[in-house]
């Protein structure tokens, strides 16, 4: 019977607002677990989470100017700081299964079946996102990394950390690393993560490539599970904006103050509404309606447009401009 302890891992820094959100994650995962679960903090101000957190058993590791310049290596890459915050935590807890989960994110269920299945064959990620092969033609400008990393692995070799090569195949499958459940044994997948994500950033710039070469290395060597079940990643611009529009408002010293238990009840309240307010609040729609309208699917670009104006019809003079815009846009286009 698996008698390992379980460790949630999560990392802050830099604005409130991140600690805010970083808060949300920790306090939901809490509200299905249990109080005396076990946390780990990496971030730059510890104090700031002495009074919403009073009563958890959390470990804060700091953040120091010197340890993130180290921890983004001499690639300099932001994400690259995701594996040496893990690492950390096996080294710290060997004997612990290590729960990972970035800021954006917040639990939407007791973890517990998931964490079960853990083994050394077996770890959790987010979610199945893609093959590598569908963005070759990712659409420009935005797309232009993931274009440049499609070219990477296509007309490039790569080697694992004790110098073998490993083959990375555009059929290979992109999972989103938001959260990542892993047990004990999966701490010597971290030196090849290392050393794909060192070889894949210089060359393509890619925000996502410590998440493809955690993908890549583990589904090479274990089995991935989804652990989207349990958890809401919020990665999208507009939905952190909505988030962090919600936590300035409900996040206060008042909350703040609450016992702990009644911060839990409030959190799991929010955690049913988030989703559904991601879903229908007035910035999602007028980026619903923008999106069509880049595409040039105007026939859906004014159904959202108008679904925002009449949800809202002084919100933004700016999207109203937006949408007369494109109007002028395919009026010419048609002439």
């Amino acid at each position: 019977m698996d008698h390992l302890k379980t460790v949630l891992v999560t990392q802050s820094f830099g604005r409130e607002n991140e600690y805010r959100r970083v808060l949300f994650t920790i306090l939901s995962y809490v509200s299905f677990t249990s109080t005396d679960c076990k946390i780990v903090l990496f971030t730059d101000n510890p104090d700031w989470f002495s009074k919403p957190l009073l009563g958890l058993s959390v470990d804060y590791v700091a953040l120091t100017p010197e340890k993130v310049k180290q921890m983004r290596g001499e690639i300099d890459f932001l994400h690259r700081m995701k594996i040496a915050l893990i690492e950390e935590s096996f080294q710290k807890y060997p004997d612990c299964k290590i729960l990972y989960a970035d800021s954006d994110t917040f639990f939407t269920k007791n973890p517990e079946s998931l964490i079960a299945i853990l083994s050394p064959s077996r770890c959790c990620m987010h979610l199945y996102e893609y093959q590598f092969d569908e963005i070759k033609d990712a659409k420009l400008p935005a797309g232009q990394s993931f274009r440049d990393f499609y070219r990477l692995i296509n007309n490039s070799s790569f080697k694992l950390a004790n110098n073998q090569p490993i083959n990375v195949s555009p059929t290979m499958v992109s999972w989103n690393a938001g959260v990542m459940f892993f047990h004990p044994e999966h701490k010597k997948f971290i030196p090849d993560v290392y050393a794909l994500t060192d070889q894949f950033y210089p060359e393509s710039k890619n925000h996502a490539s410590e998440q493809y070469a955690f993908s890549i290395i583990l589904q090479t060597n274990i089995e991935i599970v989804a652990c989207e079940s349990v958890n809401y990643h919020y990665w999208y611009r507009i939905k952190k904006q909505i988030a962090d529009q919600f936590f300035l408002s409900n996040m206060t010293d008042d909350f703040f103050d609450l016992p702990l238990s009644l911060k839990l009840s409030r959190v799991q309240d929010w955690v049913i509404k988030l989703p559904v307010i991601f879903d229908t609040h007035e910035w999602t729609i007028r980026d619903k309606a923008i999106q069509a309208f880049n595409t040039n699917d105007f026939l859906q670009g004014y159904k959202w447009g108008i679904q925002a104006i009449v949800q809202k019809p002084f919100g933004s003079k700016s999207f109203l401009k937006d949408v007369l815009y494109h109007l002028k846009r395919q009026i010419k286009g048609r002439e």
